[in-house]
Protein backbone atom coordinates (compact mmCIF):
# COMPACT_ATOMS: atom_id res chain seq x y z
CA UNK A 1 0.00 0.00 0.00
CA UNK A 2 1.59 3.44 -0.75
CA UNK A 3 1.42 6.23 1.72
CA UNK A 4 -1.15 8.28 0.51
CA UNK A 5 -3.13 4.82 0.58
CA UNK A 6 -2.60 4.39 4.21
CA UNK A 7 -2.86 8.15 4.88
CA UNK A 8 -6.08 8.24 3.09
CA UNK A 9 -7.35 4.68 5.48
CA UNK A 10 -6.52 5.93 8.53
CA UNK A 11 -8.26 9.35 8.18
CA UNK A 12 -11.30 7.69 6.91
CA UNK A 13 -11.06 5.12 10.12
CA UNK A 14 -10.54 8.57 12.21
CA UNK A 15 -13.70 10.12 10.73
CA UNK A 16 -15.58 6.69 11.36
CA UNK A 17 -14.20 6.71 14.93
CA UNK A 18 -15.57 10.39 15.78
CA UNK A 19 -19.20 9.04 14.06
CA UNK A 20 -19.27 6.60 16.01
CA UNK A 21 -18.67 8.06 19.45
CA UNK A 22 -20.90 11.28 17.94
CA UNK A 23 -23.67 9.15 17.50
CA UNK A 24 -22.98 7.30 21.00
CA UNK A 25 -23.10 10.24 22.94
CA UNK A 26 -26.31 11.33 21.03
CA UNK A 27 -28.56 8.97 20.45
CA UNK A 28 -27.42 6.12 23.58
CA UNK A 29 -25.45 7.83 26.12
CA UNK A 30 -26.11 10.40 29.13
CA UNK A 31 -23.52 13.20 29.74
CA UNK A 32 -21.88 11.02 32.29
CA UNK A 33 -21.20 8.09 29.93
CA UNK A 34 -23.85 5.56 30.99
CA UNK A 35 -25.64 3.95 28.09
CA UNK A 36 -28.96 3.75 27.80
CA UNK A 37 -30.61 0.16 28.11
CA UNK A 38 -31.86 0.15 24.41
CA UNK A 39 -35.63 -0.80 26.20
CA UNK A 40 -38.70 0.94 25.56
CA UNK A 41 -39.61 2.73 28.18
CA UNK A 42 -43.23 2.50 29.13
CA UNK A 43 -44.86 5.38 31.17
CA UNK A 44 -48.45 5.94 32.21
CA UNK A 45 -49.98 9.22 32.38
CA UNK A 46 -53.29 11.40 31.58
CA UNK A 47 -54.57 12.91 28.73
CA UNK A 48 -55.17 16.22 30.01
CA UNK A 49 -52.77 19.11 31.50
CA UNK A 50 -50.97 16.68 34.31
CA UNK A 51 -49.16 14.03 30.95
CA UNK A 52 -48.91 17.22 28.52
CA UNK A 53 -44.95 17.87 29.42
CA UNK A 54 -44.45 14.10 28.37
CA UNK A 55 -47.03 14.73 25.03
CA UNK A 56 -44.60 18.02 24.18
CA UNK A 57 -41.28 15.90 24.96
CA UNK A 58 -42.45 13.35 22.26
CA UNK A 59 -43.82 15.51 19.43
CA UNK A 60 -40.82 18.26 20.43
CA UNK A 61 -38.48 15.38 19.60
CA UNK A 62 -37.10 15.14 22.75
CA UNK A 63 -36.92 11.40 23.26
CA UNK A 64 -35.41 10.93 19.82
CA UNK A 65 -32.84 13.37 20.70
CA UNK A 66 -31.70 11.46 23.61
CA UNK A 67 -32.20 8.02 21.86
CA UNK A 68 -35.25 7.13 24.43
CA UNK A 69 -37.83 4.94 22.88
CA UNK A 70 -41.01 6.36 25.27
CA UNK A 71 -44.01 4.17 24.75
CA UNK A 72 -47.06 6.83 26.37
CA UNK A 73 -50.18 5.11 27.88
CA UNK A 74 -52.81 6.75 28.64
CA UNK A 75 -55.59 6.31 32.10
CA UNK A 76 -58.32 7.91 33.01
CA UNK A 77 -57.16 8.57 36.65
CA UNK A 78 -53.96 7.84 39.69
CA UNK A 79 -55.60 5.09 40.55
CA UNK A 80 -55.78 2.57 37.72
CA UNK A 81 -52.27 3.83 36.93
CA UNK A 82 -51.18 2.63 40.46
CA UNK A 83 -52.85 -1.12 39.23
CA UNK A 84 -50.69 -0.96 36.23
CA UNK A 85 -47.73 -0.12 37.75
CA UNK A 86 -48.40 -2.97 41.01
CA UNK A 87 -48.69 -5.06 38.07
CA UNK A 88 -45.44 -4.09 36.24
CA UNK A 89 -46.88 -3.00 33.25
CA UNK A 90 -45.30 0.31 33.51
CA UNK A 91 -41.83 1.34 34.17
CA UNK A 92 -42.92 4.56 35.60
CA UNK A 93 -45.83 7.44 35.51
CA UNK A 94 -46.66 10.68 35.78
CA UNK A 95 -49.71 10.87 38.31
CA UNK A 96 -51.73 13.13 40.87
CA UNK A 97 -52.08 12.62 44.30
CA UNK A 98 -52.92 9.06 43.90
CA UNK A 99 -49.35 8.16 44.05
CA UNK A 100 -49.09 8.14 47.29
CA UNK A 101 -50.55 5.20 47.74
CA UNK A 102 -48.23 3.31 45.70
CA UNK A 103 -45.26 4.76 47.31
CA UNK A 104 -46.82 3.84 50.20
CA UNK A 105 -46.14 0.05 49.64
CA UNK A 106 -42.51 0.32 49.38
CA UNK A 107 -41.82 -0.60 45.80
CA UNK A 108 -42.17 2.58 44.11
CA UNK A 109 -39.41 6.00 43.77
CA UNK A 110 -40.45 9.14 43.64
CA UNK A 111 -37.66 10.76 40.95
CA UNK A 112 -38.95 14.45 39.97
CA UNK A 113 -41.58 17.11 40.87
CA UNK A 114 -44.44 17.87 38.12
CA UNK A 115 -47.25 19.89 37.66
CA UNK A 116 -48.03 22.43 40.10
CA UNK A 117 -51.30 23.25 40.61
CA UNK A 118 -52.85 26.49 41.93
CA UNK A 119 -56.57 26.73 40.55
CA UNK A 120 -59.48 24.11 39.49
CA UNK A 121 -59.65 21.85 42.21
CA UNK A 122 -62.58 22.77 42.97
CA UNK A 123 -65.98 20.87 44.96
CA UNK A 124 -69.44 22.34 42.87
CA UNK A 125 -73.04 22.40 43.70
CA UNK A 126 -76.08 23.47 42.18
CA UNK A 127 -77.03 27.03 41.81
CA UNK A 128 -79.89 26.97 43.63
CA UNK A 129 -79.31 24.22 46.46
CA UNK A 130 -79.01 25.02 50.17
CA UNK A 131 -74.67 23.82 49.97
CA UNK A 132 -74.75 27.14 46.97
CA UNK A 133 -76.57 29.87 48.90
CA UNK A 134 -75.22 29.36 52.56
CA UNK A 135 -72.14 31.05 53.30
CA UNK A 136 -69.30 29.38 54.70
CA UNK A 137 -66.40 30.82 57.91
CA UNK A 138 -64.28 31.85 55.09
CA UNK A 139 -64.17 34.20 51.48
CA UNK A 140 -65.11 31.30 48.78
CA UNK A 141 -66.15 28.75 51.26
CA UNK A 142 -69.73 27.56 51.38
CA UNK A 143 -71.48 25.89 53.38
CA UNK A 144 -72.14 24.91 57.22
CA UNK A 145 -71.38 21.76 59.28
CA UNK A 146 -75.51 21.25 59.31
CA UNK A 147 -75.89 21.14 56.04
CA UNK A 148 -73.49 19.58 54.88
CA UNK A 149 -73.21 16.28 57.19
CA UNK A 150 -74.32 13.33 54.95
CA UNK A 151 -73.81 15.28 51.79
CA UNK A 152 -73.29 12.72 49.16
CA UNK A 153 -69.65 14.14 47.15
CA UNK A 154 -69.03 12.30 43.74
CA UNK A 155 -65.66 11.83 42.77
CA UNK A 156 -62.68 9.67 42.33
CA UNK A 157 -61.39 8.15 45.69
CA UNK A 158 -57.59 7.97 46.49
CA UNK A 159 -57.08 11.01 44.36
CA UNK A 160 -56.82 15.11 44.69
CA UNK A 161 -60.80 15.07 44.62
CA UNK A 162 -61.36 12.77 47.62
CA UNK A 163 -58.48 14.87 49.14
CA UNK A 164 -60.07 18.56 48.82
CA UNK A 165 -63.70 16.32 49.94
CA UNK A 166 -62.07 15.97 53.06
CA UNK A 167 -60.25 19.47 53.32
CA UNK A 168 -63.54 20.89 52.54
CA UNK A 169 -65.64 19.37 55.15
CA UNK A 170 -62.81 19.82 57.58
CA UNK A 171 -62.77 23.64 57.06
CA UNK A 172 -66.72 22.99 58.12
CA UNK A 173 -65.55 21.31 61.84
CA UNK A 174 -66.54 17.79 59.99
CA UNK A 175 -64.47 14.57 59.51
CA UNK A 176 -64.03 12.28 56.72
CA UNK A 177 -66.80 10.53 58.76
CA UNK A 178 -69.39 13.21 57.93
CA UNK A 179 -70.14 12.65 54.34
CA UNK A 180 -70.31 9.73 51.52
CA UNK A 181 -67.71 10.03 49.05
CA UNK A 182 -69.21 8.02 45.95
CA UNK A 183 -66.31 6.70 43.79
CA UNK A 184 -66.11 7.28 40.10
CA UNK A 185 -63.87 8.52 37.74
CA UNK A 186 -64.23 12.69 36.92
CA UNK A 187 -66.26 12.15 33.71
CA UNK A 188 -68.45 10.19 35.28
CA UNK A 189 -69.01 12.15 38.61
CA UNK A 190 -69.22 14.89 36.07
CA UNK A 191 -72.19 13.48 33.94
CA UNK A 192 -73.74 11.86 36.78
CA UNK A 193 -73.92 15.05 38.83
CA UNK A 194 -75.23 16.70 35.56
CA UNK A 195 -78.13 14.02 35.23
CA UNK A 196 -78.89 14.55 39.41
CA UNK A 197 -76.80 12.05 41.04
CA UNK A 198 -75.30 13.21 44.41
CA UNK A 199 -75.01 16.58 46.50
CA UNK A 200 -71.87 17.93 45.37
CA UNK A 201 -68.77 16.90 43.08
CA UNK A 202 -65.31 17.20 43.30
CA UNK A 203 -63.71 18.07 40.03
CA UNK A 204 -60.72 18.88 38.50
CA UNK A 205 -59.40 20.65 34.93
CA UNK A 206 -60.54 20.18 32.17
CA UNK A 207 -64.02 19.33 33.96
CA UNK A 208 -64.13 22.07 36.70
CA UNK A 209 -63.82 24.39 33.81
CA UNK A 210 -66.69 22.86 31.75
CA UNK A 211 -69.00 22.96 35.56
CA UNK A 212 -67.79 26.69 35.35
CA UNK A 213 -68.91 27.21 31.77
CA UNK A 214 -72.27 25.40 32.40
CA UNK A 215 -73.26 27.32 35.64
CA UNK A 216 -72.71 24.85 38.54
CA UNK A 217 -71.65 26.89 41.86
CA UNK A 218 -67.80 26.38 43.15
CA UNK A 219 -68.38 26.47 47.22
CA UNK A 220 -64.42 25.34 48.06
CA UNK A 221 -61.38 25.51 45.76
CA UNK A 222 -58.47 24.17 46.93
CA UNK A 223 -56.14 26.78 46.53
CA UNK A 224 -58.79 29.82 46.51
CA UNK A 225 -60.59 28.73 49.35
CA UNK A 226 -58.20 26.69 51.62
CA UNK A 227 -54.87 27.84 50.38
CA UNK A 228 -53.67 24.50 49.55
CA UNK A 229 -51.24 23.49 46.30
CA UNK A 230 -50.83 20.73 44.70
CA UNK A 231 -47.57 19.28 43.06
CA UNK A 232 -47.75 15.82 40.79
CA UNK A 233 -45.33 13.44 40.47
CA UNK A 234 -42.84 11.52 38.43
CA UNK A 235 -42.28 7.78 40.04
CA UNK A 236 -41.19 4.65 39.07
CA UNK A 237 -40.45 0.73 39.44
CA UNK A 238 -37.71 0.10 42.18
CA UNK A 239 -36.11 -2.25 39.70
CA UNK A 240 -36.41 0.05 36.80
CA UNK A 241 -34.14 2.75 38.78
CA UNK A 242 -31.66 0.34 39.85
CA UNK A 243 -31.45 -1.37 36.20
CA UNK A 244 -32.04 1.48 34.30
CA UNK A 245 -31.34 4.77 35.95
CA UNK A 246 -29.56 6.26 32.97
CA UNK A 247 -33.18 6.03 31.30
CA UNK A 248 -34.76 7.80 33.94
CA UNK A 249 -32.56 10.14 33.85
CA UNK A 250 -32.90 10.75 30.32
CA UNK A 251 -36.61 10.99 30.45
CA UNK A 252 -36.42 13.36 33.20
CA UNK A 253 -34.64 16.00 30.39
CA UNK A 254 -36.92 15.32 27.48
CA UNK A 255 -39.75 16.18 30.60
CA UNK A 256 -38.06 19.03 32.56
CA UNK A 257 -37.42 20.55 28.78
CA UNK A 258 -41.27 20.72 27.91
CA UNK A 259 -42.39 21.64 30.98
CA UNK A 260 -39.87 24.68 30.46
CA UNK A 261 -41.52 25.07 27.06
CA UNK A 262 -45.06 24.77 28.53
CA UNK A 263 -44.64 27.25 30.78
CA UNK A 264 -42.46 29.91 28.39
CA UNK A 265 -44.99 29.37 25.35
CA UNK A 266 -48.81 29.90 25.84
CA UNK A 267 -49.89 29.77 22.12
CA UNK A 268 -47.68 26.94 21.59
CA UNK A 269 -49.06 24.96 25.04
CA UNK A 270 -52.57 25.48 23.26
CA UNK A 271 -51.79 24.24 20.32
CA UNK A 272 -50.35 20.92 21.78
CA UNK A 273 -53.12 20.48 24.19
CA UNK A 274 -55.63 20.96 22.30
CA UNK A 275 -54.37 18.25 19.35
CA UNK A 276 -53.89 15.90 22.04
CA UNK A 277 -56.84 16.05 23.94
CA UNK A 278 -58.87 16.04 20.60
CA UNK A 279 -56.89 12.65 19.62
CA UNK A 280 -57.85 11.18 22.90
CA UNK A 281 -61.36 12.00 21.94
CA UNK A 282 -61.87 15.44 24.28
CA UNK A 283 -62.98 18.71 22.68
CA UNK A 284 -61.90 21.88 24.62
CA UNK A 285 -62.54 25.19 24.32
CA UNK A 286 -60.81 28.48 24.36
CA UNK A 287 -61.55 29.12 27.60
CA UNK A 288 -60.64 25.90 28.95
CA UNK A 289 -57.72 25.77 27.42
CA UNK A 290 -57.30 30.09 28.96
CA UNK A 291 -58.50 28.53 32.40
CA UNK A 292 -55.75 25.29 32.29
CA UNK A 293 -52.97 27.85 31.73
CA UNK A 294 -53.97 29.99 34.38
CA UNK A 295 -54.40 27.42 37.12
CA UNK A 296 -51.87 24.80 35.93
CA UNK A 297 -47.69 25.62 35.84
CA UNK A 298 -45.08 22.72 35.38
CA UNK A 299 -41.83 22.35 37.78
CA UNK A 300 -38.64 23.38 35.68
CA UNK A 301 -34.98 22.80 36.88
CA UNK A 302 -35.30 26.36 37.56
CA UNK A 303 -37.92 25.94 40.16
CA UNK A 304 -36.84 22.80 41.95
CA UNK A 305 -33.45 25.49 42.81
CA UNK A 306 -35.79 27.79 44.21
CA UNK A 307 -34.70 28.58 47.95
CA UNK A 308 -37.00 26.80 50.23
CA UNK A 309 -37.98 24.02 47.50
CA UNK A 310 -38.53 21.09 49.42
CA UNK A 311 -38.43 18.03 47.18
CA UNK A 312 -41.30 15.78 47.17
CA UNK A 313 -42.80 17.91 49.69
CA UNK A 314 -46.23 17.81 48.78
CA UNK A 315 -46.38 14.41 48.50
CA UNK A 316 -45.11 13.69 51.85
CA UNK A 317 -47.71 15.93 53.14
CA UNK A 318 -50.43 14.03 51.37
CA UNK A 319 -49.80 10.64 52.93
CA UNK A 320 -49.42 12.02 56.37
CA UNK A 321 -53.18 13.26 55.82
CA UNK A 322 -54.07 10.43 54.35
CA UNK A 323 -52.62 7.92 57.23
CA UNK A 324 -54.62 10.61 59.60
CA UNK A 325 -57.56 9.43 57.78
CA UNK A 326 -57.21 5.86 57.83
CA UNK A 327 -56.36 5.41 54.07
CA UNK A 328 -52.93 4.75 54.38
CA UNK A 329 -51.60 2.32 57.57
CA UNK A 330 -49.60 3.84 60.06
CA UNK A 331 -46.95 1.12 59.41
CA UNK A 332 -46.54 2.10 55.87
CA UNK A 333 -46.33 6.05 56.13
CA UNK A 334 -42.06 5.66 56.10
CA UNK A 335 -42.04 4.19 53.06
CA UNK A 336 -43.16 7.65 51.40
CA UNK A 337 -40.58 8.98 52.58
CA UNK A 338 -38.06 6.73 52.15
CA UNK A 339 -39.36 6.91 48.59
CA UNK A 340 -38.26 10.31 47.67
CA UNK A 341 -34.61 10.41 45.59
CA UNK A 342 -34.07 14.12 44.67
CA UNK A 343 -30.46 11.94 42.71
CA UNK A 344 -31.87 11.67 39.87
CA UNK A 345 -32.34 15.50 39.33
CA UNK A 346 -28.78 16.41 41.01
CA UNK A 347 -27.56 14.74 38.16
CA UNK A 348 -29.59 17.34 35.55
CA UNK A 349 -28.43 19.83 37.34
CA UNK A 350 -24.84 18.99 37.23
CA UNK A 351 -24.97 18.33 33.91
CA UNK A 352 -26.88 21.35 32.80
CA UNK A 353 -24.29 23.33 35.14
CA UNK A 354 -26.62 24.31 37.72
CA UNK A 355 -26.03 24.97 41.27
Amino acid sequence: MELSERDNMRSLMKMVMVAVLVCGCVFGHTEAGEKLSGKKLIVGTMANCLGLPVRQAQVAGYFDEVGLDVEILIFATGAPINEAMSAQKLDMAVSGMATVHALATGRFTYIGDGMITIGGETIYARPDSIYAKTEGPRPNLYGNAEIVKGARILGPLATAAQFNAIKYVEALGLTADDFDMVGMDYAGAQQAFITGEGDLVASSPPYSNQLDSLGYFPVSDLYRSLGITLVDANYCQNYVLEERRADLVAFLECYYRASEDLNNDPEMRRRVGREWYSEEGRTVTDKEMDDEIRQKSYNTLDTLLTPGHEFGDCMVSIGQFFTEQGMIRERSLPNVQKSMDPSLIQELKAKWGKQ
